[in-house]
């Protein structure tokens, strides 16, 4: 198997002893809909997409809120929840047909305890997912559900191509019925 260019990319540590370390990797397949990490559990692996996607969400009161959309090449899990072996707050679920490679903590922790000088990839990695999460958050502070929608048109398309639109109207912060009626004035605009 040979490393994963994004994993290479912003671990180059592991790239560089990928020989001796892919073997903590290891593969897995689930059909869409499959929970990865549900809500209240701990976190004990990490998930590389190496096919379909997944999003993290947070049951809020019984209304799903999803927080973020991961793809091929991409990097997730209830990182607070994996680093301090508390209950994670977020749910990983899959909405494709998604292949994974998973890193488990006791691999995780013998990469650092072998590597320390990965170290500062990962604190980069996590502080670049705080950034991610609290730009999230203060776009729906800022915009409007119209805005929201046009900023994740342009800035992300891959969304609204791959993503149903229920789950994407969940992370816009609206209902579907509102998600349909933004889309259909917008394609009247046009």
């Amino acid at each position: 198997m040979v490393a994963p260019a994004y994993l290479v990319q912003k671990f180059p540590e592991i790239g560089a002893h990928w020989a001796e370390l892919q073997d903590l990797f290891v593969t897995k397949k689930v059909p869409a809909g499959t929970t990865l990490l549900a809500e209240g559990d701990v976190a004990t692996e990490i998930f590389i997409i190496t096919q379909g996607a997944l999003r993290l969400w947070h049951n809020s009161a019984g209304k799903d809120v999803t927080l973020q959309f991961f793809f091929e090449n991409q990097l997730v899990s209830s990182f607070e929840s994996f680093y301090l072996g508390q209950p994670s707050g977020f749910s990983i679920e899959s909405f494709e047909d998604t292949q994974v490679l998973m890193l488990s903590r006791a691999g995780a922790n013998r990469i650092q305890q072998k590597y320390p000088a990965i170290e500062p990839a990962v604190t980069r990695f996590v502080c670049e997912r705080f950034i991610a999460y609290r730009n999230i958050f203060f776009d729906q502070l800022q915009y409007s559900p119209v805005e929201r929608y046009q900023k994740l048109a342009t800035d992300a398309p891959e969304i609204l191509d791959r993503v149903p639109l229920h789950l994407v109207a969940s992370y816009l912060g609206m209902t579907p019925v509102s998600l349909s009626r933004i889309r259909t004035r917008l394609k009247a605009q046009d």
